[in-house]
């Protein structure tokens, strides 16, 4: 009868509240040695596991889930019949009642002289009064608990993506970077095809190395053509530089027939990858025969390094062009965009680049090998960022390449949009939290986020002299080029280099 009873107020009490009140009394959660604070923090965990891995945002969210966690260590010892499980079946008719402190709990009642069903009446009304007390803790508890889980968490990085697209570009990222930190051999080719096969998923080591290696049996069979000395750099430098630029037609011993190769061309339609970011790709150029101021200057950086031409690369605002010194000690540059041979003086009568510019090393500065790495290493972070976005790993691929070249300029500029898009990252949870500016002001890690973006920004207008080059102006600069190309002023140039190789 005791039974029915209880079970019948545990109803009606529970219909009343609306809320299913689980056992907390069961083996797995009554657990009175654990302390206060790891309780709490078994709340919030188990919660994320079980919710959907994030933070409860209202007591109600977390309301339905928090008994099933609660560990009872800071409540008084519970001695009443009813508070221990295994007493669940005991018969209470043969039972010697225990006095208890609990409250609720009236000793009194407890008497030898009472009869059966008043002594177990009395162990209900003790049952109710433990369940009463237990449930006002429970409340206790769930306030507590709301104080913590309902305070604004600001999260203060972009996180980092994963999966199997990603993969390509962590190993790429991983490969250039051992190459600048001596761990593995330099190989400019398999560092362009690791940074443009992480973007374009078609392209295989077998079709670019095939399409590479054809350019230089060509090359090789130019300079046997022409009989030039294949020690003499000047002498490589040409042919590569008539490979590209001019027709050609040689025999290939190899495949026992004559190729007649094309100029390779600029190619003006969406030439600063804005719609296509392969455009900009060596592979592209290979396939198709037509690239622009990146992919030209590369590919002929990578024959220079494979006949070993000693050339370099070189910036020029929103551009990049081959540089190297003639027989007499000369700098000279090959402006690919237009094949023609230009003085540096060319570079200057843009207009768009400053003396502190070149001072400071972003532009007309030949680069070695560890900064020419460091360049593709930011192209690989500029692809990802175009395919997935800012996150912490594009801010890692830029400071390794700003670590071994520190004027890089787009290593500089992916640093400070980091810093940027980090910054309005934060500036929209306030917004989304309702937070205040003084809630703002007074947080450390989002002021110091702050500092880090004007640092950055700071250091690429005054330290390094940056100025964005509009669009318009590079149009009329290519344009330029196109027309002093037409009137063939840089022939002249070009024979007097070639004349140097007759010497």
């Amino acid at each position: 009868m005791r039974y029915v009873i209880t079970f019948f107020i545990m109803v009606i009490h529970c219909s009343a509240s609306c809320q299913v009140i689980p056992n907390l009394l069961t083996a797995d959660h009554y657990r009175p040695y654990i302390r206060e604070d790891i309780k709490q923090k078994a709340i919030v965990d188990n919660y994320i596991k079980e919710v959907g891995k994030k933070y409860p945002q209202t007591s109600q969210e977390l309301y339905p889930h928090l008994y099933r966690y609660v560990n009872r260590d800071f409540l008084a010892p519970i001695n009443g019949t009813g508070a221990d499980p295994r007493n669940a079946f005991h018969n209470y008719s043969h039972a010697s009642f225990i006095k208890t402190n609990t409250p609720g709990s009236n000793s009194h009642l407890y008497n030898q002289n009472r009869t059966i069903d008043q002594q177990n009446f009395a162990a209900i009304e003790a049952d109710i009064a433990t369940y009463e007390y237990r449930r006002k803790e429970a409340e206790q508890i769930i306030n507590e608990s709301n104080m913590i889980l309902e305070k604004p968490i600001i999260s203060y990085n972009l996180g980092l993506h994963s999966g199997e697209k990603v993969d390509p570009f962590i190993t790429a990222q991983r490969e250039i970077t051992e190459m600048m930190d001596g761990k593995k051999p330099i190989d400019f080719l398999k560092a362009v095809f690791l940074v443009e096969s992480a973007v374009d998923r078609t392209l295989t080591w077998k079709e670019f190395n095939a399409m590479f290696q054809d350019g230089v049996q060509v090359i090789g069979a130019l300079m046997a053509k022409e009989k030039l000395n294949r020690s003499d750099n000047l002498a490589k430098i040409m042919a590569i530089y008539k490979y590209m630029a001019d027709t050609t037609n040689v025999s290939l011993p190899s495949k026992e027939k004559r190729v007649v190769s094309k100029p390779m061309l600029y190619d003006y339609d969406d030439y600063e990858a804005k719609k296509d970011i392969t455009k900009i790709f060596v592979s592209k150029l290979l396939r198709t025969g037509t690239g622009q101021c990146m992919s030209l200057p590369m590919l002929y950086y990578l024959f220079a390094k494979t006949i070993g031409a000693q050339v370099n690369l070189a910036f020029a605002p929103q551009h990049s062009y081959i540089t190297f010194k003639d027989h007499a000690g000369n700098r000279q540059n090959i402006e690919l965009t237009g094949r023609m041979f230009t003085s540096t003086d060319f570079y200057w009568a843009t207009g768009f680049i400053k003396a502190e510019q070149v001072k400071a090393g972003i532009y007309l500065k030949p680069l070695n090998e560890k900064e020419t790495l460091a360049h593709l290493l930011t192209t690989l972070g500029l692809s990802y960022i175009r395919t997935f976005g800012t996150d912490e790993r594009a801010l890692e691929m830029a400071l390794t390449a700003r670590a071994n070249s520190p004027t890089d300029l787009t290593a500089n500029m992916i640093v400070a949009g980091y810093s940027q898009d980090l910054h309005n990252h934060i500036l929209r949870q306030y917004d989304v939290l309702q937070l205040t500016e003084d809630d703002l002001a007074n947080d450390v890690n989002a002021q110091a986020i702050g500092m880090e973006l004007k640092k950055a920004v700071q250091h690429l207008k005054k330290d390094l002299g940056y100025a964005e080059m509009p669009d318009w102006a590079y149009k009329k600069w290519l344009d330029g080029v196109k027309e002093l190309a037409q009137r063939q002023q840089h022939i002249v140039r070009r024979r007097q280099i070639e004349q140097q190789l007759n010497k």
